[in-house]
């Protein structure tokens, strides 16, 4: 019996036009690699089984980070502090000098995430 070979990541993905399957590129700790290659039908029923599998197991490591689809910003009724709202959570309140450099911090961090390429998400 051949030895089990245990994935650690993605190392390269790529449809063959030629033999219309999808070539998936493991390695292992060690960076060895191994390609296996599956048809359309073979990818579906593993979507569905990878799925079932990720959901049944604890994550590791940390959590992922949070994604907000929505955000609001306004301004406290009854306090002079700038409103920032992710969701439906309770909104959190910034006094004026706070809310400026967060802005700042944020246009910044944003100038300097449009500049890179986007990564490649395994």
């Amino acid at each position: 019996m051949a030895a089990k070979f245990i994935a650690e990541s993605i190392a390269r993905t790529q449809v063959s036009t030629e033999t219309r399957r999808l070539e998936i590129a493991f390695a292992d700790a060690e960076g060895r690699t191994h390609t296996v290659g599956v048809t359309a039908a073979m990818a579906q029923a593993l979507s569905a089984a990878l799925g079932e599998f990720a959901n049944s197991c604890p994550s590791e490591g940390p959590p992922p980070t949070k994604m907000p689809r929505e955000f609001a910003v306004g301004t406290g009724r009854y306090e002079q502090v700038v409103l920032v709202r992710f969701e439906d959570d309770i909104p959190y309140g910034l006094d004026a000098a706070q809310a400026k450099r967060l802005g700042r911090a944020l246009v910044d961090h944003a100038e300097i995430i449009a500049g890179e390429p986007e990564s490649l998400r395994q």
